[in-house]
């Protein structure tokens, strides 16, 4: 058996035991669901009912490329699965072939130092992070498939330039960015690979194909999202997004993938920025012109990582100027960036490999690498284990899931409502929290409920609401949301009845007040 059968036989277990990871995970109340999982699940419940791209509250669905809810509503049809349950499967099966594309990328990339594809593999199998956005409703699992096609595309055109490469390189970009405004970059990465194989004349030669394939993603956002929207990427308040907190909470974030956030560590984690310039530092004393010539040589020269390393560069500024910052603070909140684990992998191993291991001469070397790594790996590993284990009880348990959490499942005003409509199913259910109540209640009709207007009374703005139909309020405290206006606020608009209430919701039944009749 050779080694690359082998090795191929390796990917496909960790490919199939990631898959039912992410099972063991969903398995007991589901995929997670963020508020933009939401939108992207209402847009393919819309779909399906042939009210084109709509979102929960039947506002357009604009903030996105039409790509995945057209795949859920698409599959579900096929299926007769709900969008919510094509949506966990489909993650959970992307788990299992990005596994095996990541592991053979780093194969092709370190083709003759296997050792670094092995661990390279099993860090990012072993990423919590990794994990997490499988586990949940999102876009990034697919998106992260046409990306590692794209690097094996590309790498295939700098090999032989043929023409066939270069159209499966521009298509897997097109195919990106209908999945994430993101792939755009993709774009520009492809523009530079066909600079550095053909220079100018293979620019003009590939004009075509990258004009093909970018055209339905600009035709969504010149025809759909700007007319809509006012923006080609929907409505942006660029107030919101600091480049340089980005920059640092990025960079932060990517510590956490290497490194426990341990209180004495707790400077490592304010102040990243020090750290990557300690470890240049570091390197810059040890190494002279003719190892960073060979170091930078090694990345050159490697098709397979090369312009996975410019696309990693191009990605994290385009996420630094277009992040709303106060959303992403948290440490674990790194959906958005997790896919530029794999690269970050590989770069450190071509500079392990160039500037630190190069000048040990002792043939231990490997030996004591590899068991540092397999030592590090233990942080991964617990860290894997302690969310499988959490799932257990709580279902999905990361940040990223909000709405479908155990919490939310369990609460009893959701079974009273549901009780409540199933009785009534023309009544209105509103909420401060309608993604919430979308979710649990949909298709059942949802409003969200009356905002503080600025100029104007509440009476003013909102007179006759809630219309001549009965509804139902499920308000829940704390309420998070302070522009939206309270029970106590509302009943000067409608005449509310409490239902139920315990610490964490109340539930009010909502009817029209009587009209006043004129006075002839």
């Amino acid at each position: 058996m050779t080694r690359e059968t082998k090795y191929r036989i390796f990917l496909t277990i960790m490919a199939l035991t990631g898959l039912v990871f992410v099972l063991a995970v969903t398995w007991k109340f589901g995929a997670g669901v963020s508020s933009d999982a939401v939108r992207n699940l209402a847009a393919a419940d819309s779909l399906l009912a042939g009210e084109g791209f709509l979102g929960p509250l039947g506002e357009p669905f604009v903030y996105w490329p039409p790509l995945y809810p057209l795949l859920l509503a698409g599959l579900g049809w096929l299926t007769g699965l709900d969008p919510f349950a094509v949506a966990g499967y489909l993650n959970a099966a992307l788990y299992a072939v990005n596994t095996w594309l990541w592991g053979w990328l780093f194969y092709l990339t370190f083709r003759e130092r296997p050792t670094y594809a092995v661990l390279g593999t099993l860090a990012v199998f072993f990423s919590r992070s990794m994990l997490v956005v499988y586990a949940n409703v999102a876009s990034e699992p697919l998106f992260m498939t046409f990306m590692i096609l794209f690097f094996m595309a590309a790498a295939a055109y700098l090999k032989d330039a043929s023409p066939q490469a270069r159209w499966l390189t521009f298509a897997m970009a097109g195919l990106a960015m209908l999945q994430r405004h993101p792939g755009v970059a993709l774009f520009l990465v492809g523009g530079i690979v066909v600079l550095k194989r053909e220079s100018w004349r293979g620019a003009v030669r590939a004009l075509p194909s990258a004009l093909a394939c970018i055209a339905p993603a600009m035709g969504w956002a010149l025809f759909h999202t700007l007319p809509l929207s006012g923006g080609l990427f929907g409505a942006r308040r660029y107030e919101t997004m600091l480049p340089l907190e980005n920059m640092r909470m990025t960079l932060t974030k990517m510590v956490h993938w290497f490194v426990p956030y341990l209180r004495p560590l707790e400077a490592l984690f304010e102040h990243p920025w020090l750290m990557a310039f300690g470890l240049v530092v570091i390197l810059a004393v040890f190494n002279r012109r003719k190892d960073w010539l060979a170091w930078a040589r090694a990345i050159y020269q490697n098709e397979y990582f090369w312009p996975s390393g410019l696309f990693s560069l191009v990605y994290f500024l385009m996420m630094a100027f277009s992040v709303v910052t106060a959303d992403h603070r948290g440490l674990s909140s790194d959906r958005y960036y997790i896919i530029l684990l794999p690269c970050l992998l590989a770069l450190s191993f071509i500079t392990l490999e160039h500037l630190v291991l190069a000048h040990i001469k002792s043939p231990a070397k490997w030996t004591a690498f590899t068991a540092l790594f397999a030592l590090w790996m233990v942080y991964p590993m617990y860290g894997v284990g302690e969310y499988l284990n959490l799932a257990r009880t709580e279902g999905e348990s990361s940040g990223l899931n909000f709405q479908n959490s155990r919490y939310f499942q369990e609460l009893p005003a959701k079974q009273i409502v549901q009780d409540l409509i199933d009785g009534d199913p023309d009544a209105v259910v509103y909420s401060n929290y309608a993604n919430v109540v979308w979710f649990y209640y949909r298709p059942h009709p949802i409003d969200s409920l009356p905002v503080r207007p600025e100029d104007l009374s509440l009476e003013e703005a909102y007179s006759g609401w809630p219309g001549e139909a009965d509804g139902y309020i499920l308000w829940f405290t704390p309420n998070e949301y302070l522009h939206i206006a309270s029970p106590d606020e509302l009943s000067s608009l409608a005449t509310l009845e409490l239902l139920f209430t315990d610490d964490d919701t109340q539930v009010y039944r909502v009817t029209p007040k009587p009209r006043k009749e004129s006075i002839q």
